[in-house]
């Protein structure tokens, strides 16, 4: 084999190993959480971060499930009881998403609202005073 032919096939066999084992070496993307430019409490910010971790862990489960299923690895009777869980879990953890992004809407508006009637109330008595 001459050398150009090797090299040829090691640069081939090289392109052909990063094309396979790219989607491997990539991170997997965490979906948005939606929190990262709020000024939330950490004791709230921790909560939400978590039940968004938790979310991606039962969507990546019920694909799993999924893929499992249409590979015949399960039975129709297990695939329906597991998928119907995931499911609620899925919609308990969305629910108290919004719970918490409204409870941190509600904090953030009496905040601005407090912070509004303090710059009022500085700005009526330097008129009076001025």
């Amino acid at each position: 084999m001459s050398l150009e032919a090797t090299i040829l096939a090691v640069l081939l066999t090289g392109t052909l190993g990063l094309f396979v084992l790219l989607p491997l070496l990539e991170r997997e993307e965490t979906p948005s959480s939606g929190i990262e430019g709020r000024a939330l409490p950490a004791r709230q910010r921790q909560a939400l971060e978590t039940l968004y971790a938790e979310k991606g862990r039962v969507l990546r489960a019920i694909r799993d499930l999924d893929f499992d299923y249409d590979m015949d690895k399960l039975t129709d009777t297990a695939y329906a009881a597991q998928r119907i869980h995931l499911i609620r879990l899925a919609v308990a953890i969305l629910m108290r998403i919004d719970e918490l992004e409204a409870e941190a809407s509600s904090q953030q508006a009496r905040v601005e609202a407090a912070v509004a009637a303090t710059r009022k109330a500085r700005q009526a008595k330097a008129k009076r005073a001025g």
